[in-house]
């Protein structure tokens, strides 16, 4: 079995889960192939990379007379795809899309590596520009695909329900990484392809996060993790650790993350004259370091003034898996994470009051800690074991195509009839 994973930009500090998933694959016996749009521009990356086994194809960024000389010679993919390529130009035209030819072009670049790569199913992440090329490809040589919906291309404003449909319509399957997602899906964006969504929770390594790797600090240490952007509410939990701090309590607080909102942060923590430390971006044997180091995790995730909003934040589950305490707000599937309450404490979103209370509480409650940490465990081995989750992805690739093996063969036999 041979999948191409068709990504925007690979590899990324922030999508630990696309990585994660690609190595569970491998070692489940898939092999795999990254078909990446753009070269990476993060400048650090995992060291788990170094055991990813497949190739990463970098798509050629063309100059116009380049693009011609590819066209040029591929008239004979592009004659027999005719129809379906004049379908997607179609689509992309009524979109009012800018970045049509760039779409089109990586299309049949994906379509033509992947033929020449036996390739037998394509499978992107993120409902946005890698699952467009992903249905180009589809369109231009006829093999399935697939992509997994998170929060930003399924929640945020703008998101085209019309466009959203006819990829949802023409994939072999749809995974989302919630209940509260597919609901969304079938709801507002896609109820015509509502029996081909699949809820498959994103995985995490539960032996690389275990209650055993925890070495908490003397102080208390509330720790933050995510990109400093404004769904994860972290200026409601800036302000919480100031109203804990008037009120005497000493921790100690770091945000582990970089991103657009850090100066706003970092004003905000000196405006209230707290003391909150910036790690930036850390990699994921280092995050995992801070995370056994944490007396808790907080994440006051809230819906963005875009509509943008978290689904189900990873490292809620890595928290669950390595034994340490969490508060969250019940945004989208951070309940399904914590089951209602059972396995970390749940507060409304923008109310640092409330944080402020529940983080009182658990700084001061050692066996209510303990309780989480012992449901959360649990609860991270039931649900959100990476090697069970993939391994029913890998079930899914598979049935696409042996599905689509299975058509070639009746279509092979109507012909010679």
């Amino acid at each position: 079995m041979h999948v191409g994973y068709v990504l925007k930009k690979f590899p990324r500090l922030s999508e630990t889960f696309i990585l994660n998933e690609l190595l569970e694959l491998e070692r489940q016996g898939a092999r795999v192939t990254v078909l990446s749009i753009h070269r990476p521009d993060d400048g650090r990356f995992h060291r788990q990379l170094a055991d990813l086994v497949g190739p990463v194809v970098y798509l050629p960024q063309r100059k116009s007379q380049e693009s011609i000389e590819m066209l040029a010679s591929r008239l004979d993919l592009l004659r027999a795809a005719r129809e379906g390529l004049f379908g997607e130009l179609e689509a992309l035209l009524a979109a009012r899309r800018r970045d049509l030819w760039s779409v089109l072009e990586a299309g049949l670049d994906v379509a033509a590596i992947a033929r020449s790569l036996g390739i037998g199913h394509l499978h992107a992440h993120f409902a946005t520009v890698a699952t467009d090329v992903a249905h180009v490809a589809h369109a231009v040589s006829g093999l399935p695909y697939s992509f997994t919906a998170h929060a930003k291309d399924i929640y945020q404003d703008g998101v085209d329900a019309a466009r959203f449909a006819r990829l949802a319509q023409d994939a072999a399957f749809v995974v989302t990484v919630c209940d509260a997602n597919r609901a969304h899906i079938q709801e507002h964006l896609a109820p015509g392809a509502a029996e081909h969504v699949v809820r498959l929770y994103n995985g995490v390594d539960l032996d690389a996060f275990h209650p055993r790797i925890r070495r908490p600090d003397a102080k208390p240490l509330v720790l933050g993790v995510g990109r400093l952007v404004e769904k994860k509410g972290f200026d409601d939990l800036i302000r919480a650790v100031a109203i804990l701090r008037r009120a005497g309590l000493e921790f100690a607080c770091t945000l582990v993350g970089d991103g657009e909102e850090r100066t706003s942060l970092s004003a905000l923590a000196e405006e209230l004259d707290v003391e909150v430390e910036f790690a930036g971006a850390l990699t994921h044997d280092e995050t995992r370091a801070m995370l056994a180091r944490a007396t808790l995790l907080a994440l006051p995730c809230v819906v963005g003034s875009d509509g943008n909003r978290d689904a189900l934040p990873t490292v809620l589950l890595e928290a669950l898996a390595a034994g340490v305490p969490v508060i969250s707000t019940p945004i989208v599937g951070v309940d399904e994470i914590v089951g209602g309450g059972e396995a970390g404490l749940l507060v409304p979103p923008r109310e640092p009051a409330a944080l402020a209370a529940a983080l009182r509480e658990l700084l001061a409650d050692p066996a209510h800690r303990d309780a989480l940490v012992q449901a959360g465990r649990a609860r991270a081995e039931r649900l959100f074991d990476l090697r069970t989750n993939v391994a029913r992805l890998r079930e899914l690739f598979r049935a696409s195509i042996d599905a689509a093996s299975a058509s070639r063969v009746d279509r092979g036999a109507e012909l010679v009839s």
